[in-house]
């Protein structure tokens, strides 16, 4: 039997057979392996270099065997892998959060192996959580089912939002949509209330925390300095992710917990938090919290001309069943008594009757400066009313508190000026203060 070399074969020898068949064999010494120690080199090799890795795909060919374990197919749109989850393969981790489904998509935590006896490569699952934004969805649920079991919607506990609130703070940035919002809100309705913002973060990782500090520092300030009347806690529109701060479970507890009657105020009207249904009540957004606390003042202003009007009328049909009573007993039996007797009555009837028109009067007149006290209240509380007498407000560029003081101001700085009609943005040239006079 005729031998050839094989270049490149580094140093082996082949045997070549004439008859048609073709067998090749080593000729020097080389190790040869064994199926199952192929198998064994090639996983550990695959767990090696792979180690636990997250994994993302739909979930297909869903088996749950008698045993508790749980096989499927992880797959995407161009490849597959088999999986499987050992009922007791990992004792101390948790269960999926959501039972599996084919057609679901998740995430797997897990490592890539190779089953030895059957040569099979496959995922073995530790941990499964819904992909993308149905976890948070799923977290969402879960937390709200705990929270309710545990009493915190419960209506018995949820505090009366007060009629004509002064002093009311506000929990959000202070540099975001809803904060210019409530103010504008507030400003058109009830201009006589004063808000108090408490700043936190409403969105990222820090922004659950914030808000618990800042619902915090409210209560502290109501305690200390100012009592409040009435919190509202929220933010504008945003994305699900932007929204989820509002479904902490600690901000959910600090709400519950505040001694103060809570608006929640997040996102728009189709955006539902975990916040909503533990406040005391429930805002679709920052615009409609603030036209849910404060009163109309034009409606006030109606209201105040009705009472008034109808206390008007009570006082004179009060007097015109006097009259009536009265003409009516001059026809009485007695009156037809010698004269003396009838001049007599009249007498008394007439002092009567002047002590009651006397009083009618008054009560009268004191209706009408309670309507006119009232009335210039109202025209006080009027923000426009300094402008339209010549007076303006100066802020500092930015800022929103009117500028009191030229010693904070320096040359060259920016000041805006606001008139009645119109503003003016103008550049510090000079300061004068007290001391140079």
């Amino acid at each position: 039997m005729p031998l050839v070399s094989i270049e490149g074969a580094t140093s082996a020898w082949f045997s070549f057979v004439c008859d048609g068949s073709y067998t090749l064999a080593l000729v020097e010494r080389e190790h040869v392996y064994t199926v199952s120690e192929m198998n064994k080199v090639v996983r550990q090799m695959l767990e090696g270099a792979l180690g636990s890795v997250w994994l993302r795909g739909e979930v297909s060919n869903l088996k749950r065997a008698a045993s508790g374990h749980t096989y499927f197919t992880l797959k995407d749109d161009r490849a597959e892998i088999s999986a499987v989850r050992f009922k007791s393969a990992s004792p101390f981790l948790p269960a999926p959060t959501q039972p599996l489904e084919d057609g679901m998509e998740i995430l797997a935590y897990g490592r890539a192996t190779l089953y030895e006896p059957r040569g099979r490569y496959q995922f073995i699952v530790s941990l499964v959580q819904p992909a993308g934004l149905g976890a948070l969805q799923v977290a969402f649920e879960q937390l709200k089912k705990k929270l309710d079991k545990e009493g915190l919607f419960d209506e018995a506990h949820k505090q009366q939002i007060p009629p004509y609130p002064l002093h009311v703070g506000v929990v959000t940035s202070p540099t975001g949509a809803a904060i210019r919002d409530i103010i504008s809100v507030t400003s058109r309705r009830f201009p006589l209330a004063q808000l108090y913002i408490f700043p936190s973060a409403v969105q990222g990782e820090a922004a659950p925390e914030e808000i618990v500090s800042a619902i915090d520092s409210a209560q502290r300030f109501s305690s200390l300095h100012t009592p409040l009347d009435l919190l509202i806690v929220g933010r504008g529109g945003g994305s699900l992710e932007d929204l989820n701060v509002f479904n902490a479970e600690s901000v959910a507890r600090a709400i519950y917990a505040c001694t103060i009657p809570v608006i929640s105020a997040v996102g728009h009207e189709i955006d539902f938090t975990i916040s909503d249904f533990v406040a005391d009540r429930r805002a679709p957004t920052p615009s409609a919290a603030a036209e849910m606390a404060f009163p109309d003042q034009d409606d006030l202003r109606r209201q105040l001309q009705d009472l008034v009007s109808q206390s008007m009328r009570r006082v004179r049909m009060h007097i015109d069943r006097r009259e009536e009573r009265m003409s009516s007993r001059l026809h009485e039996y007695v009156f037809r008594l010698p004269s003396r007797r009838i001049d007599s009555l009249s007498q008394r009837l007439d002092l009567y009757l002047h002590d009651l028109l006397r009083e009618m009067r008054q009560a009268l007149s004191r209706r009408d400066q309670a309507l006119e006290h009232a009335q210039g209240l109202l025209a006080l509380s009027d923000p426009r009313l300094p402008l339209r007498r010549g007076y303006s407000i100066t802020r500092i560029s930015g800022e929103k508190e009117p500028l009191r003081d030229a010693r904070i101001v320096s040359p060259g700085m920016q000041i805006e000026t606001t008139l009645q009609l119109g503003s003016i943005t103008s550049s510090i040239e000079e300061v004068k203060t007290d001391e140079d006079r």
